[in-house]
C-alpha cells in the first residue's frame, strides 16, 4: 500500500503518482533526486561546483586533471599533445 507524502491518501495500486493530489510517491521522488544528483556529478557544471566548493581548489583541480588524464587513451593523449604543440608554435611564430 502506498501512502502519499503530500496528502496522506492511501492507494493499493502500483502507481507512481497520487490520484488525489498528483504528487510523486516517496520511492519515485528518491529515484528522481538520486538521478539528478548523479547527473550533476557528471556534468561540467557539477565538476566546477565541486571544485569551487572544495576547501583546497588547487588540490581539487589536480585531482580532476588526474581523473581526466586517466580516462584518455594513448592516441587521445598524443592528439592533445600535438594540438598544444601546434598552438604553441603558432603563438611563438607571431611573437
Amino acid at each position: 500500500m502506498n501512502r502519499c507524502p503530500s496528502c496522506g491518501h492511501e492507494n493499493n495500486k502500483a502507481e507512481m503518482r497520487c490520484p488525489e493530489c498528483g504528487s510523486f510517491y516517496s520511492k519515485v521522488a528518491e529515484i528522481i533526486d538520486r538521478e539528478a544528483a548523479d547527473e550533476e556529478l557528471h556534468t561540467f557544471r557539477g565538476q566546477c561546483k565541486r571544485i569551487l566548493h572544495s576547501g583546497n581548489i588547487k588540490q581539487e583541480l589536480l585531482a580532476e586533471w588526474e581523473r581526466i588524464k586517466g580516462g584518455l587513451s594513448k592516441k587521445a593523449k598524443f592528439a592533445l599533445f600535438v594540438i598544444f604543440v601546434f598552438v604553441f608554435a603558432l603563438v611563438v611564430s607571431v611573437l
